[in-house]
């Protein structure tokens, strides 16, 4: 059987070339690149692999293909998996499928590598406590990269490595450098790394032997075997399976990569939606209190930064990224810039009367929001020279370039004689004429978290 997935990886770029042609030849857009058309050569490939899964006693039933190949997940990166193995709904494999020609591979480098490891490291995150941790997804990496002249001449730049070692000195070494070390570090349980070029030479499949798809089929079917027997020893179920997600540390970041698990982990989620309910009820109550600052306010948000919304995939670990100032909540959004989180006290007066006529507001907001200029000023200015500097001493890379920011401060329940509604236009009409920069008060904070938690609620019970 695997003779048919190894014809097809040989042929692949020629079936993509094929397609090329043919629209040509009925006078479509010839200009498309051959990666533009592999998706019949990707969908021929991951049909044959379900049918070798299924040769080798995988159960039809438990492969996921589409839509429905998903994994939890720590971060919810994204999903990228082509093929899941999931049991009674507990995960047990994962597989993607790549295809990378060789037109402007040498650019692509750097993202495709990045794009691969955070997939893993998602799903590896998510298994954070031991008694997890044998029940693992086995992850599998096929990457399919034209051998071509662009492929394999050398290629300026790289990445640095360490004293003594090789430099990879072409596209393709450079992703056989990246795979074995995913292999080391235990990122990826298998890969397959195939190098086919237009031709479909036999010699030109594999660089590694170690990183083949026999190789990689083998060991998937032995782990889903192991687990499976793991499994009835031990009695695991879904609904046990999902009480174990939900004691993983930081369990609400795990929130939005439970999709997959759709029985099981009901109540994973339920466990978190109560939790986050629970938050946002103390804070309600601490936005009222008498004599609660922005201090005390600041740690009782914490790491929740999901009350800010689901754009963002966690908080900066340093609060000084900037030369001479402190962000009370530097959030990283999900393609790594920031959003710099300005807290003021509940306290603080939100809007006053101009001339005993019309509403505006107040100092304490305008000063706030100065202070937020000063931030995106010194980003916009610094950002850059500092991210090269951050990237090779401290080992963090976050993407300054039009960073925004976001000040929360007071209450409208605080404010007076001012009626809720007055305070809410009067914010909404002041937003208006910002670009970068946006004010909330503590009540549009976590009646927007609530929304979200109802969203979330009533999704889970259409299900």
């Amino acid at each position: 059987m695997t003779e048919r997935i190894d014809d097809l990886i040989k042929g692949f770029w020629r079936e993509a070339e094929a397609a090329v042609r043919s629209r040509q030849d009925d006078g479509g857009a010839g200009w498309m690149s051959r990666s533009g058309f592999a998706v019949g050569a990707h969908q021929h490939l991951e049909k044959a692999l379900v049918d070798e899964l299924i040769e080798r006693g995988i159960d039809p039933a438990w492969i996921r293909t589409g839509r429905g190949a998903e994994l939890p997940g720590f971060h919810a990166v994204g999903r990228p998996w082509d093929i899941t193995i999931v049991r009674d709904d507990i995960p047990l494999a994962a597989i993607i499928i790549k295809a990378q020609s060789g037109s402007g591979s040498s650019k692509n480098v750097t993202n495709r590598i990045q794009e691969f490891m955070a997939s893993a490291f998602d799903v590896r995150r998510g298994y954070g406590s031991p008694d997890l941790d044998p029940y693992q997804p086995f992850l599998g990496l096929i990457f399919i990269l034209e051998d071509s002249e662009q492929t394999t001449r050398p290629i300026a730049g790289g990445r640095r490595t360490a004293p003594g070692s090789r430099r990879p000195s072409s596209v393709k070494e450079r992703f056989e450098d990246a795979f074995q070390r995913f292999l080391v570090d235990e990122l990826y349980d298998g890969i397959c790394y195939a190098t086919p070029n237009i031709a479909g030479d036999a010699d030109q499949l594999e660089p590694r032997p170690q990183m083949g798809m026999e190789g990689l089929l083998s060991a998937l079917t032995s782990h889903v075997s192991q687990v499976g027997e793991l499994r009835e020893g031990s009695g695991l179920t879904s609904v046990r399976f999902g009480e174990l997600l939900v004691q993983t540390s930081d369990i609400d970041a795990l929130m939005t990569g439970f999709t997959s698990t759709r029985k099981g982990l009901v109540a994973a989620e339920a466990a978190v939606i109560r939790r986050r309910r629970e938050l946002i009820a103390n804070l309600r109550v601490l936005a009222l209190s008498e004599g609660v600052n922005e201090t005390a306010m600041q740690k009782a948000l914490g790491g929740n930064y999901w009350l800010f919304g689901g754009q963002y995939v966690g908080v900066a670990e340093r609060r000084d990224l900037m030369p001479l100032q402190q962000h009370d909540i530097p959030l990283i959004s999900a393609d790594q810039s920031l959003n710099i989180i300005e807290l003021k006290g509940p306290e603080a007066p939100l809007v006053r009367r101009h001339r005993k006529n019309h509403a505006i507001v107040t100092a304490d907001v305008h000063e706030a929001v100065g202070q937020c200029m000063n931030y995106l000023r010194t980003m916009d200015e610094l950002g850059a020279a500092l991210r090269t500097i951050q990237r090779s001493e401290l080992g963090i890379d976050h993407d300054y370039r039009r960073a925004r920011a976001t000040v929360v401060i007071g209450h409208p329940d605080r404010s007076g004689l001012v009626s809720r509604e007055e305070v809410d236009q009067t914010i909404r009409t002041y937003n208006a004429h910002l670009s970068r920069i946006q004010v909330l008060t503590y009540a549009d904070l976590l009646d927007s978290a609530e929304r979200a938690l109802n969203f979330e609620e009533l999704a889970g019970q259409s299900e």
